[in-house]
């Protein structure tokens, strides 16, 4: 198992139970970007881009211990 901090920006934050924006998260080794959204909910159409320890990485991208995620959507106004 490992530990990641996630932090789910703009509508996304809706989606944690913490009643916040972040979340620490014990999960399998060999998860990937993908399959945290899967678990969080996030539609992958409705995201620009992740951060993954401050630099951008691809859906398909390997999570290790310690990591800190941040999920990113459009950002919206006028």
């Amino acid at each position: 198992m490992i530990q990641i901090h996630v932090r789910l920006h703009g509508d996304l934050r809706e989606l944690l139970d913490t009643g916040g924006s972040k979340a620490l998260m014990s999960l399998p080794d060999g998860i990937t970007l993908e399959t945290l959204n899967e678990r969080l909910g996030v539609p992958v159409k409705d995201v620009v881009v992740t951060l993954v320890n401050g630099v951008a990485m691809s859906i398909s991208a390997v999570l290790q211990d310690g990591d800190r995620v941040d999920i990113f959507t459009p950002l919206s106004g006028g």
